[in-house]
């Protein structure tokens, strides 16, 4: 992976416009490099010090189900005292998280797809589109069969934020059953 401290800028536009690298964040990765999580991991974290997490739309981003945002989202935890700004594309609150928050992809912190939906759901603006699929899509991912796990932890945040979070979640369960029968559906095709 490349970033300009490698090579100038005109160079890794240059690079791309010959099909040798494609971009992911603000590195650059060689064609046949695989777009997957642990390189989306990689390059978020190349944006922000190593104390920071990636969250909400970024997390969403690097488990491969939203695509690339335009701003960054990172969170720092509330005693680390952040005010530095590392990069235009990055907007970093400070928050409390349980460790259980958090899992480590490629050495860069990530918020668990648990986490990440709830507060997609707490925080995204009301005019989102495919909201309601996202969080269905992030909480197939992490395997949850239904919206019980996301309901508990959102019901242990300020109640402000949960009313909105749970309201949300109400219209995620025929989603996520529906996403569930259409994977189970092509794994079957495939077998038989």
């Amino acid at each position: 992976m490349r970033t300009v401290n490698d090579l100038p800028l005109a160079e890794l536009y240059s690079a791309r416009l010959d099909g040798q690298v494609f971009q992911v964040a603000d590195s650059w990765c060689v064609i046949d490099e695989i777009d997957g999580c642990d390189t989306r991991a990689i390059a978020a974290s190349q944006l922000v010090p190593p104390r920071a997490i990636a969250e909400q739309l970024t997390a969403a981003w690097i488990y491969g189900l939203a695509p690339e945002p335009q701003l960054h989202q990172f969170c720092v935890l509330i005693g680390a005292r952040t005010t530095a700004m590392w990069s235009p594309r990055v907007q970093v609150r400070e928050i409390v998280r349980s460790p259980d928050d958090v899992r480590t992809i490629s050495g860069a912190r990530v918020t668990t797809p648990l986490r990440t939906a709830v507060d997609l759901a707490r925080y995204m603006p009301t005019s989102t589109p495919d909201l309601t699929a996202l969080l269905a899509r992030l909480l197939h991912y992490g395997e949850y069969p239904d919206v019980s796990a996301a309901v508990r932890l959102c019901k242990r945040g300020s109640p402000a934020h949960s009313t909105l979070a749970v309201s949300r979640f109400a219209a995620v369960n025929g989603p996520l059953y529906a996403l569930r029968q259409q994977i189970g559906a092509g794994s079957t095709n495939v077998a038989g």
